[in-house]
């Protein structure tokens, strides 16, 4: 049974023609009564009886016809909604990202996409830890988001967008080259917070080098771990995010802090997104507004 055949036979019973219902959905008589033959075959019911006057339902067919109108409207609803899906679609995009992306990329990145190709776009954004952003993306709530890579999850897609490395934050007066990591473990240290993955990432570097450091505070980004540096509260290790060096600190790269931290697209796997989301994940894939370090 096909969606053709049932509206044939709907135009047929409503039009009591075969030929008027053949002219009403644009295709030749013998085309309508021969698709109208195999429903009747598939059924293995007469839905139609014989008569001069024209298409007569049989009891079967005006059975039939009530189930088959209700199918139709159901079809019609069902295409009336995805095309009001696709219109507010290629309007809305809904995107969650980390703090150390808000200062500069992000805004750079949405800046130029709605002057070249998002005009008309709405875009509602969410500023949040990467395993917020990923809750958040199972549930529906955001079309996709940016941040740290996440265990892996068979609902998510994750694709490296860029690399940042670790470096060493002191305050700008602060004297030493911290070449021995037990050098900065004297130190009192302004780390992570402990639901983020870079404190995940931090805690293994500091398990590889031997040390437990003097934990005072746990901050939520670059930004907010940079600025308790500059007031002497303490050191700290960062991704090396775009403008840090805006921050009054001393930026370090001693021998042993190695590693650092890919930024991720993060995106369901089978859940489909608006128009306009699709054309921003293809620009931040394409690198254009990317740089070394976001």
């Amino acid at each position: 049974m096909t969606f053709d055949q049932i509206r044939y036979f709907c135009a047929a019973a409503r039009l009591g023609s075969f030929s008027r219902a053949a002219e009403s959905v644009y295709i030749t008589q013998p085309s309508l009564c021969a698709a109208i033959r195999r429903l009747e075959e598939e059924s293995e019911v007469k839905l139609f009886q014989a008569n001069r006057k024209g298409a007569v339902l049989t009891d079967a067919g005006r059975l039939f016809l009530e189930d088959a109108q209700n199918i139709l409207e159901q079809a019609d609803l069902a295409m009336t909604h995805m095309q009001q899906f696709a219109q507010r679609d290629r309007a809305e995009i809904r995107i969650a990202y980390t703090y150390s992306l808000a200062d500069a990329y992000v805004p750079r990145l949405l800046k130029a996409f709605l002057e070249d190709e998002g005009r008309g776009c709405v875009i509602y954004s969410d500023e949040m830890p990467s395993d917020r952003i990923a809750q958040g993306i199972r549930e529906g709530r955001f079309d996709f988001g940016l941040g740290s890579r996440i265990p892996p999850d068979p609902e998510l897609e994750q694709i490296p967008i860029a690399y940042q490395k670790l470096c060493l934050l002191t305050p700008r007066g602060e004297d030493g080259c911290f070449k021995e990591p037990e050098e900065f473990a004297a130190k009192p240290l302004i780390c992570y917070r402990k639901d983020y993955p870079m404190y995940r990432l931090l805690s293994e570097l500091f398990d590889r080098a031997g040390i437990r450091p003097h934990i005072i505070h746990y901050g939520y980004s670059e930004g907010a771990i940079a600025r308790l540096v500059e007031q002497g509260v303490g050191v700290g290790i960062v991704a090396e995010i775009e403008g840090l060096e805006k921050y009054n600190v001393r930026i370090l790269y001693p021998a042993w802090l190695t590693g650092g931290r890919s930024v991720y697209l993060m995106r369901h796997r089978t859940r489909m997104v608006t128009q306009a989301a699709r054309r921003l994940q293809e620009r931040i894939l394409s690198g254009k507004e990317n740089k070394d370090n976001l």
